[in-house]
């Protein structure tokens, strides 16, 4: 049994952003920033979650850094949110070493999914109702689950496949060659990426509140070696999986806005249990080749059904609770800007693709 949001009904079209704040050192003047860019976005989006850069004993694969990931059930509220005073001025009055960026991306229902092995809040179903699915345990489930929440803003026979492929593909379509990740060179002044049509973006999370001994012992014998298994190939074998861009977090209590004695203290917040991956891909289709040919996520995949399933010794008592959240993107679905931040951050080498 698996949850979907319930996206029957309305013409949803949401606004689903991402903001960064990089530091090597977590000075005020980072902190002052990291908490007025939240207190911006608090102020007009619907649900705001606040993440850690971590690599969960991986090496490192990005700065240090604060992310908010941001909703907006109507994409025409965070529109209201970019012509006010406050949020161009934050913006434009960034130096060109900030180290601050955005994705925001415009998503209509037929191009989002979200799925949760649990019936908890989580990113959008902490908006939306959810809903009980069989539809669950093959590959292609998530193409299938996009086909299912038709709307006007997406061709139905759309395969959602990518205009380049990699190096290490064989076709007459454009080659695009894939950075390694994050350099360690700071990029001065502002990077507006031009983005391919049908980049998937996913975010994946995996929340443990309150788990049993029982329950964290078998996720470090069974599930840890082959997440962590998963992540490392994701992160090095770019050209082979189509992944452009990869983060590992830790979830975060929101920072407090609140006059304090410092009020600089704590802006990362108390740790919540709840670990986050956020990556780009070139399409759906290197996403759903890169989950079922390595060997690592197969394993993983199997390990999980086999403890949470019918009969498997978590069953009933399992507390954590697995979800994803998949937005498939048009050229011009994207908000992005990069403003002092590090080489290859994100999507910004795409501005010379």
């Amino acid at each position: 049994m698996v949850f979907l949001t319930d996206l029957d009904g309305d013409d949803y079209v949401f606004a689903y952003g991402l903001f960064g704040v990089q530091y090597e050192t977590l000075t005020s003047e980072k902190k002052k920033t990291i908490l007025e860019l939240y207190s911006l976005l608090s102020q007009s989006a619907d649900r705001v979650d606040h993440l850690q850069s971590q690599s969960h004993g991986l090496p490192n694969i990005g700065p240090s850094s604060s992310t908010f990931v941001a909703y907006w059930l109507r994409s025409e509220e965070y529109e209201k949110l970019k012509e006010t005073s406050s949020w161009k001025e934050f913006w434009s009055g960034l130096p060109g070493d900030a180290g601050v960026w955005r994705e925001v991306m415009t998503v209509p229902k037929s191009r989002f999914m979200h799925a949760s092995s649990q019936e908890v809040e989580s990113g959008m179903s902490s908006l939306l109702k959810l809903k009980q699915s069989s539809d669950e345990g093959y590959w292609g489930v998530y193409r299938h689950r996009l086909s299912e929440t038709p709307d006007k803003h997406t061709d139905p026979n759309d395969t959602f496949t990518s205009p380049y492929v990699t190096a290490k593909a064989s076709s007459d379509k454009p080659v695009i060659s894939i950075a390694k990740g994050v350099g360690a060179e700071i990029r001065p002044g502002r990077v507006r990426p031009s983005i391919p049509d049908n980049l998937c973006f996913v975010r994946e999370g995996q929340r443990q509140p309150h788990c049993p001994k029982e329950e964290i012992d078998a996720w470090i014998e069974s599930i840890t070696p082959h997440a962590q298994s998963w992540i490392t190939h994701l992160n090095e074998e770019r050209e082979k999986t189509g992944v452009i861009s990869l983060t590992t977090h830790l979830g975060h209590e929101n920072p407090s806005t609140k006059s304090t004695a410092d009020p600089f203290a704590d802006v990362e917040g108390d740790r919540i249990p709840e670990t986050n991956q956020l990556a780009y891909f070139l399409d759906l289709a290197h996403f759903e080749l890169a989950g079922r040919s390595h060997r690592g996520h197969v394993q993983l995949r199997k390990n999980v059904m086999e403890l949470y399933g019918p009969g498997g010794k978590l069953s009933t008592m399992g507390k954590a609770a697995l979800y994803v959240e998949l937005c498939v993107l048009k050229s011009g679905d994207m908000d992005a800007e990069y403003i002092g931040c590090m080489e290859g951050t994100g999507l910004m080498y795409l501005s010379e693709a």
